[in-house]
């Protein structure tokens, strides 16, 4: 009995063992709006990408995961570009907050938009 229960034991380890991990980030999209936006860039294909950029936004929480790197300060970064300044830097804000290693990063596209603007 004892010895039928080890092995029983042992292979549900063994099985529980070989599940692939689940993903921490929720990436929706990304990749493929992402690629058509490199591939063709036009208004269309950037407007499908900041849609999935938003979606990667709302969803993740929802799905109880995390935003990943750099959504957020992709976004922010558009928004830049488009002229939205106050929404730019909220997002690359968020960014810092979200994963502090990339203050550095992150400072330097602040820094190059502020002197842009002089």
């Amino acid at each position: 009995m004892n010895k039928t229960l080890l092995i029983l034991g042992f292979a549900f380890l063994g099985f529980v063992g070989c599940q692939p991990p689940s993903t921490l980030f929720y990436w929706g999209n990304y990749s493929s709006t992402l690629y058509d936006y490199k591939k063709n860039p036009s208004d269309t294909t950037l407007s499908v990408h900041k849609t999935t950029l938003l979606d990667i936004m709302k969803k993740a929480p929802e799905k109880k995961m995390l935003v990943p790197p750099g959504v957020y300060a992709e976004y922010g970064y558009i928004m830049l570009k488009e002229g939205k300044e106050n929404e730019g830097m909220e997002y690359l804000t968020k960014e810092e907050q979200s994963f502090p290693e990339s203050k550095v990063f992150i400072q330097r596209i602040k820094d190059e938009y502020s002197r842009g603007k002089k």
